[in-house]
C-alpha cells in the first residue's frame, strides 16, 4: 500500500479554523478510495497561498518528500498547495522528480497540463479577490469611513464598522505637539517633554522625534497627518510581496490613485495651525535638507555613548566651542547620560593619545604578540573551513557523475536533465569560487614601517590643524584617520570631571589585514587588548 501525506491550508484569520479538519476528513476519505495509507498530515493555518515563504508546514512537507517519507501528496485542491503559478509548478516538478504523485480530491492525479490550468485559475482568483477588496475599500473611504490603520487621537466606534471617534485625551496631546512645533520647538525637545510628563506614546514605550516627524510621501507622523484637519487620505502606499524573500514591501503610490475625502467630524486642529507647522517643516526639513551643507567633524559618526551605545551629536555651542550630547538622550531622554562634551577637546585628546601610541612601534609589537594566539585559532578555522568546502565539492561532483550515469542508462527524461543539473553545476561553481578566493593559511604578521611613518606624519598634521578652532581636516587625512580609529566611546561625567574614553580601532592600515580585528583600547593610556573582536 502506498504511503500518503495530506496537506491542508486556509488563508486568513477570518476563516474558520475548523477548515483544516474538514480538509483532512475529505483527504482521508480520498486516500481510502485510491488505496493509500495516510502516514503524515501537514497544515498551515491563516497562511496565504500567494507564496511558499512563511508556511512552515509546507516547508516541512517538502523536506519529508526529500527524505522519501511518502509516495502520494493529497490535498483538497491544488490551490490549497499554492495560488501562484510558478510556485505550484515548482512543487509539482520537485515531487515528480522524487517519484511522488500529487493527487487532489477535486481534480484527481495532477499532470503537467492540470497543474498549468489550475495554477492559472488559482492565481487569477487570488488577484481578482485582491481587486474586489480594493474596490470595497475605495467605497468605504468614499463613504467617509476608515478603511484601516490606526491613527493617534482616534479609536473605532463600537458597533459601527469603519467609523472613528476622537479620543480627547490624545487629541489634547496632538494640539500640544502642533502648537509647540509651530512655536519653534523641535521634535526632539517635544518628544523629551512628553516622555518627562509620562504621556503614553502611540506605540512602544517612549516618544521619539521620528514619531512626530514621520514621512511626507507615506503620510505618517503626527505633523504630517491630514486627518487632524478633517481630511481622510487613503492609498498613499501599497504592499507588494518580494518573490525572492516572501516579505511584504511598501511602495509609494502615484498621486492619481490616492483617495482624499473630507471628514470634518474628525478635525482636531485648525487649518491655520496645520499649515503653519507644515511651512516650518518645509523650511527646516524639506526637500533641500539632505543636500544642505553640514559641518563634518573629524569624529563625526565615531562618537558613542558608554551608557546606552547610542551616537553623540551636536547640541549647540558656547564660547568654548561646539558641544555634543548622547543622541538617545537628545531624542527621547531615555538615556540617563545628559552630559555635554566639547567635541574639539575630544578630538585633541584622541589625536594626542594616538601621537603617544605611534611614537614607538614597540607598542604595536605588543599588540602583535597579543594577537598571535588569536591568529593561530583563525588559521585552524580557515583550514577546517577549506577542508569542509573541498569535501562538499567532491560530493557535488559525485552527484553530477551519478546524474550523467543515469542519463547514459536512459533512466532520466530529457526534460528533467536541465532541472537536475542546473543547481548542481551552480553549487559546484560556487564552491570552486570560494576555494579559489580563500586566502592561504598563514601565521605571519608583518609591520609596515612606511605605513607607520606615514600615519605618524598624518597624526602630526591633524594635530596642527586642530590647533585652530573650527578647522576641518582634508578628506585625505580624515580617511587615513578612520582607517585606524573605528569608534570613540565617551563615558558619563559630572560637571568639571575629566573626560574618559575608550578608543577602538583597526590596525589594517599599518600592520596588514591580519590585524584588522585587533581592539585598540585607551582610557588612562594605551594597553594591549586582552581579546580580539
Amino acid at each position: 500500500m502506498k504511503r500518503a501525506a495530506i496537506y491542508a491550508r486556509y488563508s486568513t484569520d477570518l476563516q474558520n479554523d475548523q477548515s483544516v479538519e474538514d480538509q483532512f476528513r475529505l483527504c482521508k476519505a480520498h486516500a481510502g478510495r485510491i488505496g493509500a495509507e495516510v502516514v503524515a498530515e501537514f497544515s498551515d493555518r491563516a497562511k496565504s497561498g500567494a507564496s511558499m515563504f512563511g508556511r512552515p508546514s509546507l516547508s516541512a512537507l517538502m523536506q519529508a518528500a526529500e527524505r522519501g517519507e511518502f509516495d502520494i501528496l493529497i490535498s483538497e485542491a491544488p490551490d490549497r498547495i499554492s495560488r501562484d503559478i510558478a510556485d505550484l509548478a515548482h512543487i509539482h516538478k520537485t515531487l515528480k522528480f522524487r517519484g511522488i504523485e500529487m493527487n487532489c480530491v477535486n481534480g484527481g492525479v495532477m499532470d503537467t497540463v492540470s497543474i498549468g490550468m489550475h495554477g492559472v485559475i488559482g492565481q487569477m482568483q487570488r488577484e481578482e479577490g485582491a481587486k474586489k477588496v480594493r474596490r470595497g475599500m475605495v467605497g468605504v473611504v468614499r463613504s467617509g469611513r476608515n478603511a484601516g490603520g490606526k491613527a493617534y487621537g482616534y479609536r473605532p466606534v463600537a458597533g459601527q464598522k469603519g467609523e472613528l471617534e476622537i479620543v480627547e485625551e490624545e487629541a489634547a496631546v496632538v494640539r500640544r505637539i502642533f502648537e509647540m512645533y509651530a512655536g519653534g520647538i523641535g521634535p526632539r525637545i517635544i518628544a523629551g517633554a512628553l516622555n518627562d510628563d509620562g504621556v503614553p506614546p502611540p506605540r512602544g514605550t517612549r516618544w521619539n522625534a521620528s514619531t512626530i516627524n514621520g514621512n511626507d510621501k507615506r503620510g505618517y507622523g503626527i505633523l504630517r497627518n491630514p486627518l487632524y484637519v478633517g481630511k481622510m487620505v487613503w492609498n498613499r502606499v501599497q504592499m507588494v510581496k518580494d518573490p525572492t524573500t516572501g516579505r511584504r514591501v511598501s511602495r509609494v503610490n502615484d498621486d492619481s490613485v490616492v483617495e482624499t475625502m473630507d471628514a470634518p467630524h474628525l478635525r482636531i486642529i485648525e487649518d491655520s495651525l496645520f499649515e503653519e507647522a507644515r511651512a516650518r517643516k518645509e523650511a527646516v526639513g524639506g526637500k533641500h535638507a539632505r543636500t544642505a551643507p553640514k559641518n563634518k567633524r573629524l569624529l563625526s559618526g565615531l562618537l558613542k555613548c558608554a551608557e546606552c551605545g547610542g551616537g553623540l551629536s551636536i547640541v549647540g555651542a558656547d564660547r568654548s566651542g561646539p558641544r555634543v550630547v548622547c543622541s538617545t538622550h537628545k531624542e527621547s531622554r531615555s538615556c540617563s547620560n545628559n552630559a555635554r562634551y566639547y567635541v574639539e577637546k575630544i578630538e585633541r585628546d584622541v589625536i594626542n593619545r594616538l601621537r603617544e601610541m605611534f611614537a614607538d612601534t614597540s607598542v604595536i609589537d605588543a599588540y602583535v604578540k597579543e594577537y598571535e594566539r588569536e591568529s593561530k585559532r583563525i588559521a585552524v578555522e580557515r583550514k577546517n573551513s577549506r577542508a569542509s568546502r573541498e569535501a562538499a565539492l567532491a560530493d557535488v561532483q559525485a552527484r553530477i557523475a551519478r546524474v550523467l550515469d543515469q542519463v547514459s542508462r536512459g533512466t532520466i527524461e530529457d526534460g528533467e536533465i536541465p532541472i537536475m543539473m542546473a543547481p548542481l553545476r551552480a553549487e559546484r561553481e560556487r564552491l570552486k569560487g570560494e576555494l579559489a578566493a580563500a586566502e592561504p593559511v598563514s601565521n605571519i604578521i608583518e609591520l609596515r614601517p612606511k605605513a607607520v611613518d606615514k600615519f605618524r606624519e598624518d597624526i602630526e598634521a591633524l594635530a596642527d590643524i586642530l590647533k585652530n578652532r573650527g578647522a576641518e581636516p582634508t578628506p585625505e587625512l580624515a580617511i587615513r584617520f578612520r582607517e585606524v580609529v573605528s569608534s570613540v566611546t565617551v563615558y558619563p561625567r559630572l560637571p568639571r570631571e575629566e573626560y574618559r574614553y575608550e578608543i577602538k580601532g583597526w590596525l589594517t592600515a599599518i600592520a596588514g589585514p591580519e590585524l584588522s580585528a585587533v581592539l585598540v583600547v585607551a582610557e588612562e593610556g594605551f594597553e594591549p587588548p586582552t581579546q580580539g573582536l
